[in-house]
């Protein structure tokens, strides 16, 4: 009778993804590491201290790119140098759900799977395709025998195994919330609100006069393209069109983790169904509808992907974004924008005055993205050695830093301090190949763009007394900011937007408990 709910459940879910995919970041724990050169406990390693080379499948959700093939560049010949393995990356991008569906419903999943959400790595652990990592413990001793992760591991064991005991999917940005880094913030470009004299803006719908007013002293960029209002893609959508029901998380109102289907608000601690006449969702879809309607809406929205979008950014064809990172390279110093003498440019935080920026939680027990090892795996020993090795904090710093003494170094007092110009030149053209041939090559996105998030979080701290990434290092937060940031944080008279949002009580704090959510049932 198991097997065959089991079979009806996900016959079920691919049906269900068919029908609905059209719409498109140390307290000093013990480790064992590859991170450093050194060899790794497990096998792989003859006598001879040779090692067999071997390509391992993998199709992380995490990141959603159509991009697909042997993983190239310095992170890639990090993990080759340290364990001779090869990744072979599945694409994602469009409809990546209904893709993870084809391969639990063909029986068969890649070496190594991401999972973006419990409900996706609950499809997989009912149809039993996950290999208990806990029965590999002596080759994944970065996992079972440090501290960091020591909680999420319990957790993971005790409530997301299915019932069993095991450890089958291993979560991610294990550790604190990052300070300053607001995910869902509504940007405007800079020059063209400062033109219209900077309007107060009260609430959600008033950024529809304000862009408005924007469009019409910038109708087209200075290459002659189009300018848009607002833009969308469909990529990402899910249960809702998640361009539509993320600015929720202006209010402090959960659209994504809680559930797909329901709205609930970290403040007053209410959840109601995302289709009540009164719902966020229909207020964002009306927001969204009076745009169109005033012709500010991109017409591509409908079709076009996050990658055209992405470009449309970059080249400042829209005028509001909704995520904090979302502004292509207009924001980039390359760009030439941000520190323009005779017009600073760029997307700012602009916020109306009723918002309250949903605040991430601290993870203790990770985020709700995972790592497995497919029960079908090959080459089990080598899989563990690698997921053994993306989970080494020394690694993990690694991948998002640079190598040492080339992106950034210790100064005299022990402080790391990324090298300013070659180090910052490098790390702001994020997407240009710029990384040295000898240690591999590529851009500097490269170390961790194929998995988007890694196994502690961006702040956390290490062993040395600093944060895991170097976004928090003092020196990077007192960096000199651009000239348009200068303007910015004087019109706002502070230094942060978390230091403004605070004092202005516009911060709507999450809890842990949103990580905690079990799937929805069949």
């Amino acid at each position: 009778m198991r097997k065959i709910k089991k079979g009806l459940a996900l016959l079920l879910c691919v049906a269900m993804a068919v029908s609905c995919a059209a719409c498109g970041s140390d307290d000093g724990g013990t480790t064992t590491t590859g991170g450093s050169g050194g060899t790794t406990q497990g096998g792989g390693t003859s006598d001879d201290g040779t090692r067999e080379e071997v390509t391992l499948t993998m199709f992380s959700q995490q990141s959603v790119t159509s991009e697909s093939g042997i993983w190239q560049g310095w992170g890639a010949q990090k993990l080759y140098e340290d364990l001779t393995i090869k990744l072979d990356l599945y694409p994602t991008g469009n409809e990546v759900e209904q893709k993870l569906n084809q391969y639990l419903a063909g029986g068969s999943l890649p070496d190594i799977i991401g999972f973006k959400g419990l409900d996706q790595a609950q499809l997989a652990m009912d149809a039993d395709m996950l290999l208990p990592l806990d029965e590999y413990k002596e080759l994944l001793p970065n996992i079972f025998e440090n501290s960091y992760y020591e909680d999420a591991v319990g957790y993971s064991q005790e409530y997301t195994s299915n019932g069993t005991g095991h450890l089958l999917i291993m979560p991610t940005a294990v550790g604190p919330a990052s300070y300053n880094a607001y995910n869902w913030v509504p940007l405007l470009q800079w020059d063209a609100y400062k033109k219209i004299g900077m309007p107060e803006i009260n609430t959600l719908e008033d950024y529809l006069d304000v862009v408005e007013q924007m469009v019409a002293v910038k109708p087209v960029t200075e290459n002659g393209e189009k300018v848009y209002g607002f833009s969308l893609f469909s990529d990402w959508d899910k249960y809702t069109a998640l361009e539509v029901s993320t600015l929720s998380f202006f209010y402090g109102i959960d659209t994504e983790y809680v559930s797909h289907l329901m709205e609930t608000n970290v403040i007053t601690k209410e959840t109601e169904s995302i289709l009540r006449d009164d719902s966020f969702y229909k207020r964002a879809l009306k927001f969204y509808f009076d745009a169109n309607q005033r012709g500010l809406l991109d017409p591509d929205s409908m079709t076009q992907t996050y990658s055209n979008v992405d470009a449309k950014y970059s080249a400042g064809r829209i005028m509001f974004s909704y995520f904090s990172w979302m502004t292509g390279s207009y924001n980039s110093t390359s760009s030439g924008h941000v520190n323009n003498e005779e017009a600073p440019d760029g997307y700012a935080s602009v916020l109306a005055k009723d918002m309250k920026l949903y605040d991430a939680p601290d993870q203790t027990i990770g985020r709700n993205w995972y790592y497995a090892i497919s029960k079908n795996c090959k080459d089990v020993e080598r899989a563990c050695e690698f997921l053994n090795w993306l989970y080494d904090p020394e690694v993990i710093a690694y991948l998002s830093n640079g190598p040492e003494d080339l992106l950034w170094s210790y100064d005299e007092n022990g402080e790391p301090k990324v090298k300013d110009p070659e180090g910052w030149e490098v790390i702001d053209k994020k997407t240009e190949a710029l990384m040295p041939e000898e240690i591999g090559g590529g851009a500097f996105q490269d170390g961790v763009y194929a998995f988007n998030t890694l196994g502690i979080s961006a702040c956390t701290i290490m062993e040395n007394g600093y944060s895991n990434s170097y976004r928090y290092w003092p020196s990077t937060l007192t960096r000199n900011p651009t000239l348009m940031k200068l303007e910015v944080n004087e019109w706002l008279g502070a230094d942060t937007l978390a230091e403004y949002v605070i004092a202005n009580d516009m911060v709507a704090k999450s809890t842990q408990a949103v990580n905690m959510i079990t799937p929805i049932s069949d």
